[in-house]
């Protein structure tokens, strides 16, 4: 090499320094083999990352694994008098199974000999995605070829371009046959006058249905159902078109007619009332046990039901025809008197009739005689109301569960940028204040967050000794930017009061909803809001009076009055005060008070509501007092760290605010950060990358793959991954899932750079 002559003495080359410097900046694949030894001389860093360090090996060796030149190598056509450069070809390598594109040609090399250039473009994901597609042509032919539907592919003037097999089977025609046909051939020519309905709906909305008639190749006519839409294809505008038989269907008609002859007769002798009336409660049958009990006549038929039955009676039974025939169905008591003026208690159950598009409805009636079990029937109901409240809550806690995640992932980006912001500022400046009060804010809603989630299941109530009126001092500010500006809040606290125990996020929900709810209550009028604490002795009369009076014990509570100059509440809104979702107004806010009556309840307290309307109303809310003193509540600051040591961190979020929010953090730390959407992406980039990544912070919840999934995913690849998983659901409901999995850690949304920081090095360090 030493003794070659000056690269520039060659026509039409470049210097070797020259070269090698643009070799080694391309991204594509580029190797240099010596045509007669097959020799590697070359290879640049994206083929070594490909396939290795492997110059001086034989070019068949390293990339098909044969011990012999491959039967398809390009020498012959590169080289020769003859030779087609540049030579473009595709190959699939053996070793690490890729698809390249490569583009063969000759260069002279630095010791004056022809050598082959070869530059390989990987193409795996395309070759991948045409065979995706060429597979997914297959399912869609499949799935037309096996409907049992007839399904054709037409013009819009009605010409059958394309036919399934169905097709066929039903009209009795050969698929040539099909081909060329218009609609309007298989339609009886009486018949024709629908088509241009058809084109109509087609050219307005894009679809069609149609009941009409086909004609099969030996003439008979048939019964079909059509439904037409038009799509877009590469030849432009056309109409794919499905065809059901119904012959079956209407056979059904035709002998649903001869049914009624037999539900007569079994109507006859049926030991229940059964009735039949009009859309206007006009009877048009009675069976004989009707008669009988009501000793009914001819002259019933064609009567309305005002005439049969007393003032009272008529009125309750018209009300449920008209509930039956809106609803469909129901199920009703009805109290009436029998011909021998008994008493009767009846279960109806009454259903709408259908006869048709054009003939109106009827309604259907079953009346069983319960008399003697009408006690019974009401324990029933007393009992379903119990289930139907319960399921109420049960949906208040779904609705709750899921605000409260994306709630979490909404104040991740603005504690995030808290905590960078105040990195940036210098103490004394003018901002920080306000950073400060925005990270303050940001902090409470986010222990808001937990009572959402203590709701759904997905968290818990954090008690401790409590100091109610600490807690309202704390809010003064929250509190009179959330009121209306018409209205004035007063506050009489006592002067000292006995530790609660409760969690305190809890407790600022209910002051927060109660405040809400007194400002809202004023509406437009100025008013003043009046928040009081102190203590009282409640005994079993006065917890007679209370909410969940069932549920409280006698003794000390420290109670918190809300109350307001606003409307006021009538006695139906009280009775549907605590009910989830009610509310008052036109739009209710957030969970409302059935979620202050759930914390009251999970905390062994109680409420106390006084209400008239046009006098405002007040809400007593007693929680048990303790002894001892209220804690101080003060957030402990994460330790220090002894040792730093940076690493590379793959965070893993569907959320973009909180991927940016989360890298600036880290990358803040002195971290290097590599950043995925979802579960897909991030295991991509670890197959690649596994031995450079140090740390893993992995969202639980993600469309297409979850963490849970992601996570086992990585341990294939690598067992040792260290993985956090982050979510703004509480700990030990999350990482119960991953118990004897390697989980290297947790870490709650939304959560501070101090913590997350903290977290990363606590496992990165972890031997």
């Amino acid at each position: 090499m030493n003794d070659r002559p000056d690269r520039e003495e060659y026509p039409g080359n470049i210097g070797e320094e020259k070269l090698l410097t643009i070799l080694e900046s391309m991204d594509e694949v580029i190797y240099v083999a010596d045509p007669d030894t097959y020799e590697l001389l070359y290879l640049n860093p994206p083929a070594i990352r490909h396939w290795g360090d492997r110059t001086g090996d034989k070019c068949h060796v390293v990339l098909q694994n044969r011990e012999e030149p491959c039967p398809f190598c390009t020498n012959p056509l590169i080289f020769g008098e003859n030779a087609t450069l540049p030579y473009i070809w595709t190959f699939k390598n053996q070793v690490n199974n890729r698809w390249y594109k490569c583009t063969d040609r000759t260069i002279t090399w630095s010791d004056g000999r022809l050598v082959r250039f070869e530059m390989a473009v990987d193409i795996t994901d395309r070759v991948q995605a045409e065979e995706a597609l060429r597979e997914s042509d297959e399912r869609y032919r499949i799935m037309v070829e096996s409907s049992l539907d007839a399904i054709y592919l037409e013009s819009f003037d009605g010409e059958i371009l394309d036919c399934n097999r169905a097709a066929c089977d039903m009209l009795c025609y050969s698929k040539d046959e099909l081909l060329g046909m218009k609609t309007s051939d298989l339609i009886p020519k009486d018949k024709l006058d629908i088509l241009p309905q058809i084109l109509n709906d087609l050219m307005t909305s894009g679809k069609s249905f149609v009941e009409g008639e086909n004609i099969r190749k030996d003439g008979v006519s048939i019964p079909v159902e059509s439904w037409a839409r038009v799509i877009d294809t590469s030849s432009g505008r056309r109409v794919v078109v499905y065809v059901r038989d119904i012959t079956e269907r209407k056979n059904a008609q035709m002998e649903l007619v001869e049914s009624e002859k037999r539900f007569r007769s079994f109507m006859d002798q049926l030991p229940a009332a059964v009735f039949l009336k009009d859309a206007d409660s006009r009877y048009v049958y009675i069976n004989p046990f009707m008669r009988d009990v009501f000793a009914a006549d001819d002259s019933w038929i064609g009567s309305h039901t005002s005439q049969c039955f007393s003032e009272d009676e008529a009125d309750s039974l018209t009300r449920d025809d008209r509930e039956a025939l809106d609803r469909h169905y129901s199920i009703n008591i009805q109290r009436v008197v029998d011909s021998n003026g008994r008493k009767r208690v009846f279960q109806t159950h009454k259903f709408r009739i259908s006869k048709g598009r054009d003939n109106g409805d009827m309604l259907g009636g079953i009346a069983l005689d319960i008399t003697d079990k009408v006690i019974a029937e009401e324990t029933r109901k007393n009992l379903e109301a119990q289930i139907q409240h319960t399921q109420k809550l049960e949906s208040l806690g779904v609705l709750a569960g899921g605000i409260a995640h994306d709630f979490n992932n909404i104040l991740m980006a603005i504690l995030g940028y808290a905590d960078l912001a105040l990195l940036d500022s210098e103490p004394g400046s003018p901002s920080r204040s306000s950073i400060e009060e925005i990270e303050k804010a940001a902090r409470n809603a986010a222990d808001l967050t937990k009572q959402m989630l203590a709701y759904s299941g997905k968290g818990k109530f954090q008690i401790a000794k409590l100091d109610l009126n600490k807690i309202i001092r704390e809010m003064t500010h929250l509190l009179e930017i959330s009121i209306s500006k018409k209205a004035v809040i007063k506050f009489n606290l006592a002067a000292k009061l006995p530790p609660i125990e409760a969690d305190p996020s809890q407790i600022r929900q209910i002051i927060m909803n109660l405040i809400t709810n007194a400002s809202d209550s004023m509406e437009d009028t100025s008013g003043v809001i009046t928040i009081t604490t102190n203590i009282m002795d409640c005994d079993s009369d006065y917890l007679g009076t209370v909410y969940l009076s069932d549920r409280v014990e006698e003794g000390t509570y420290v109670y918190m009055e809300v109350a307001d100059t606003g409307c006021g509440m009538d006695d139906q809104t009280l009775k549907r005060l605590f009910d989830p979702f009610f509310t008052a107004k036109f739009t209710g806010r957030g969970l409302g008070l059935s979620a202050v009556l759930g914390i009251i309840r999970g905390h062994g307290g109680t409420i106390k509501v006084y209400s008239e309307e046009g006098s405002g109303s007040s809400f007593k809310v007693l929680l048990p007092a303790v002894k001892g003193e209220a804690e101080s509540g003060a957030r402990k600051d994460v330790c220090r760290l002894e040792e730093f040591r940076g690493g590379t961190v793959l965070l893993v979020d569907d959320e973009v605010s909180v991927r940016e929010v989360g890298m600036s953090m880290l990358e803040r730390k002195g971290y290097d950060v590599l950043v995925a959407g979802d579960g897909r992406e991030a295991l991509e980039i670890f197959r690649e990358k596994h031995d450079e990544i140090d740390c893993i912070i992995l969202d639980l919840t993600m469309p297409h793959m979850d963490g849970d999934e992601t996570f086992r995913e990585m341990r294939k690849i690598d067992s040792s991954v260290k993985v956090i998983i982050s979510s703004g659901y509480n700990k030990q409901d999350v990482t119960q899932r991953f118990v004897g999995k390697g989980l290297a850690g947790f870490i709650q949304k939304p959560y501070r750079l101090s913590e997350l920081h903290a977290k990363v090095q606590e496992v990165i360090n972890r031997e």
